[in-house]
């Protein structure tokens, strides 16, 4: 059984407060609460996305970001987000020498 653990959390505002989703399951309860007139196919694709993760047919980072897309798009994404994963094999380069 895969941990379903974000990396790092996703913070979305709802009525002037923050909250940390740190898992897949998290973030299903938030989606789960989401009011039924404003679910559409970003919705529906963020859901999917957790499903998939805890039946281990899709990677838990994969997950987060289909609920940071889901998140930035409703409008409730805290701050700029950026996966913990993003340019993890990348190296920096002062001088033209790697570091």
């Amino acid at each position: 059984m895969t941990s379903l653990a974000f990396l790092a959390p996703v913070q979305v505002k709802t009525a002037d407060v923050i909250h940390d989703i740190g898992s897949v399951r998290e973030a299903l309860v938030y989606l789960n609460q989401w009011p039924k007139a404003r679910r559409g196919p970003v919705y529906n694709c963020a859901v999917r996305s957790c499903n998939a993760a805890i039946a281990e047919q899709m990677t838990t980072e994969e997950a987060r970001q289909a609920f940071v897309s889901f998140a930035r798009i409703a409008g409730v994404l805290a701050r700029s987000d950026f996966s913990p994963l993003a340019g993890a094999d990348q190296k920096l380069s002062v001088s033209g020498r790697s570091l």
